[in-house]
């Protein structure tokens, strides 16, 4: 399984339309987990306790951080291959709020990605990323969406 822990809402009608469309599409059940957001970089630190409460000590965490692996959309997809074959653990990402992730979370995270040095609004960041996994699953199947 597939989740994605993230903090806060999706406000926008046109985003939660748009994410709606390609969980449904995805041939692998997606779980969204929302987190409460802070709002100061000192409740950072609480998003992350928040986060931690939902990850299970058998999870494979991925964080989305700026920092993290830079990747194509085929590296993607092998990277969520090689785990759907190779493990039996859940799959879980994870994409921090306003202030970033807390060095607790990042800690914890069996790796970590970027989708660009650019900063995204999180809301954003979550269709992306499940427009991508998405993609990933086309790729391995070889179908031409993602042409």
């Amino acid at each position: 399984m597939i989740k994605i822990i993230a903090v806060g809402k999706v406000n926008q009608k046109g985003l939660d339309e748009s994410m709606r469309y390609y969980l449904k599409q995805c041939p692998v059940k997606i779980e969204v987990i929302e987190v409460l957001d802070e709002a100061s970089e000192q409740g950072k630190h609480t998003e992350g306790e928040r986060i931690l409460s939902k990850i299970k000590d058998t999870d494979d965490v991925v964080c989305l951080a700026i920092l993290g692996k830079m990747t194509s959309s085929e590296g993607f997809a092998k990277m969520l291959d090689e785990k759907m074959t190779y493990t039996t653990k859940d799959i879980v990402f994870v994409i921090g709020g306003s202030y970033g992730l807390s060095d607790d979370v990042l800690k914890r995270a069996n790796s970590q990605i970027s989708f660009s040095m650019m900063t995204f609004p999180h809301q954003l960041m979550r269709l992306i990323l499940i427009e991508q996994i998405y993609r990933g699953f086309m790729i391995l199947k070889h179908h031409p969406y993602h042409k």
